[in-house]
């Protein structure tokens, strides 16, 4: 059976979506919808350390692999969220390769890293884990993809995740859900310095067809939607459905 690492690597393509809502219920019903990981958003979701255990365990009774970003590069809040047992930890803002180097640092054990021995979650044999917690680092910045070979470099380092609307921001563009040619270029770039050494591209996707051509572009591990999207969106559409039950206002045959 392939690793969590070689199934978000491709091919095939591997299919995520984000988790903003503190409920075990919505990791129960999204890790059942069939993606190939979850991401529990602790930066902009609101999700925090008191909701991020049940919510990992919920997940782990549907077998889906959860992956956790971090509100920040804090090596205390990255080693925490992997004692609770995140199969991978997800690290914003990534700029330098010192960046990369102190998030692979808080997840690796001594001699590679920092972390603090203490099997809470994800146990462990003589021969050590059976599967080690994935550090992804976020491309988002202009200074990031200036320095992307040196931080695709980084030993240690699993997976890349391309944050589209930041990274347009940096790039000077306004605050949009499109993406500018410019950051579909930036996503190319940060395949092709994935598939150099052997990591996992991984982009947020807004659509159908921009999700096809940052696959084209090299994207190996696709997210799309959060929960509160996926709740909103099939709200708007059957609550549209129903108004049209009742006729419009000041309609005499309603």
């Amino acid at each position: 059976m392939p690793t969590l690492r070689e199934r978000l690597s491709g091919p095939p393509l591997a299919l995520g979506t984000w988790l903003a809502i503190d409920s075990t219920l919505s990791a129960e019903t999204m890790g059942r919808a069939g993606f190939d990981a979850v991401l529990l958003d602790m930066q902009h979701g609101g999700i925090t350390e008191a909701t991020l255990l049940p919510m990992l365990q919920a997940l782990d009774a549907t077998g889906t692999p959860a992956l956790v970003r971090v509100p920040w590069l804090d090596p205390s809040k990255i080693m925490r969220a992997a004692d609770l047992g995140a199969a991978g930890v997800i690290v914003p803002m990534v700029n330098t390769a010192a960046d990369a180097e102190a998030a692979v640092s808080a997840i690796r054990y001594p001699p590679r890293g920092i972390r603090s021995f203490g099997p809470v979650r994800r146990w462990y044999s003589a021969e050590g884990a059976a599967e080690p917690t994935l550090c992804i680092g976020m491309i988002e910045t202009h200074e990031g993809l200036e320095n992307l070979g040196a931080i695709a470099a980084t030993p240690g380092l699993d997976g890349l995740l391309v944050g589209p609307v930041d990274l347009a921001l940096s790039l000077g563009f306004e605050l949009s859900l499109e993406m500018p040619g410019a950051v579909l270029n930036a996503v190319k770039m940060v395949a092709e310095a994935c598939a150099a050494k052997g990591l996992i591209c991984a982009s947020v996707s807004f659509g159908l067809e921009n999700a096809s051509r940052q696959v084209e572009c090299g994207v190996t591990f696709m997210t799309s939607g959060s929960d509160t999207m996926f709740m909103r969106r099939a709200a708007d559409v059957d609550l549209a459905a129903l108004r049209g039950l009742g006729g419009k206002p000041g309609d005499a045959s309603a």
